[in-house]
């Protein structure tokens, strides 16, 4: 698979080790760098959703994928994911992040 992030995304990756955060609301697991091609494999993200990549968990059931193309984040359930039916979370990953530590989102 060919793994290519928004710079935005990478830039967290490169400056931040914080990969499980948690907010009053919920959980979110970024998977590790080194881990994004198993993981996108193993979950057949290829297939479900072609434009997508699968970056990080809820750890409920629930998937959090950055766009190949726009970089917008989306959520997924990973059982029946689909492109078409993922929920708009942010318009980059560091909003996301900010978002999110601020409760103002949910990844469901």
């Amino acid at each position: 698979m060919n793994i290519i992030l928004s710079s935005d995304l990478l830039a967290y990756y490169n400056n931040n080790g914080e990969l499980e955060l948690s907010s009053s609301k919920a959980f979110f697991e970024l998977f590790k760098l080194n881990q994004l091609d198993q993981v996108n494999k193993e979950y057949e993200v290829a297939s479900y959703c072609p434009n997508f990549l699968l970056i990080g968990t809820n750890g409920g059931g629930a998937g959090v994928f950055e766009n190949r193309t726009s970089g917008l984040i989306y959520s997924s359930p990973l059982i029946g994911m689909s492109e078409v039916d993922a929920t708009f979370l942010a318009e980059t990953f560091s909003d996301f992040m900010e978002k999110f530590k601020s409760d103002q989102i949910e990844i469901i």
